[in-house]
């Protein structure tokens, strides 16, 4: 599976996508770059208002045509149960209040392991997502450090990642430059005041907020912070991988 994937074909390309202006930048650059792009939305309890994700997928497939666009909404419940509860007791002793921010860390890793299942399946060799680098202090997947370690997990099954818009800050002023937003200014706050918001949320990621800027940030410091959430990463990859090899192509086996 790993050995024989080669890295020479640029015809189609996986998008992990949110329905926000970053991925759907990130979507919109690669309608430029890819024959086909493929909009993976994925979603789990907890997680709300997948189905906005259509209207930025939408808007893509208008500007750039609807055979350039495969959009999926993809449930990964399974895969973050697997990651996040199998050796739950081993990490809450180990993480204590780190399990809190670490359910969106579990999120994403487990978003990303189903992106390489997809991605195998279908003979794609490239994966882009939207991470900035002004969530880093927040997110452990934002940090370079946390983006090199996907960059090595994702070249073992021979597939390119990368981050296109991670020192872009206004990607909704760049999408309306493109013709693709109606409106320049659709980011945060301004999604919340005028009704807007075109991009699916979850709950977690307010407790992740919380949880992090109002206690363990403060009370650890941010470098032993990002330490102990780096070391998290690491071992849900690592799990991830057993999954993949374990797995393969064989979904709930």
């Amino acid at each position: 599976m790993k050995e024989g994937y080669a890295m020479n074909k640029k015809d189609e390309v996986s998008v992990l996508f949110s329905g926000g202006s970053d991925s759907t930048l990130v979507a919109a650059l690669m309608c430029e770059q890819f024959e086909k792009v493929h909009l993976l939305t994925f979603f789990r309890s907890g997680m709300h208002f997948a189905e906005k994700t259509k209207v930025n997928a939408g808007r893509l497939a208008k500007r750039f045509g609807k055979d350039k666009i495969i959009h999926r909404l993809i449930s990964f419940e399974e895969s973050f149960m697997r990651l996040y509860y199998e050796k739950y007791l081993v990490d809450a002793m180990k993480y204590r209040m780190y399990m809190i921010p670490n359910v969106c860390t579990t999120c994403q890793i487990a978003m990303h392991m189903e992106t390489v299942l997809y991605n195998i399946e279908n003979d794609i060799h490239f994966v882009r997502d939207g991470y900035k680098r002004e969530k880093r202090h927040i997110y452990t997947c934002m940090t370079e450090e946390g983006i090199e370690e996907l960059r090595k997990f994702y070249r073992e099954y021979g597939i390119d990642h990368q981050s296109p818009v991670y020192n872009i800050v206004r990607t909704d002023w760049m999408l309306f430059e493109m013709g693709i937003s109606p409106q320049k200014n659709v980011k945060f706050p301004h999604e919340w005041g005028d009704g807007s918001g075109i991009q699916q949320d979850c709950a977690a990621g307010a407790l992740t907020n919380m949880a992090l800027m109002g206690c363990l940030l403060p009370l650890h410091g941010r470098d032993v912070s990002k330490r102990v959430q780096l070391k998290y990463w690491k071992e849900k990859i690592e799990m991830a991988k057993v999954y993949i090899n374990t797995f393969s192509t064989k979904r709930g086996t």
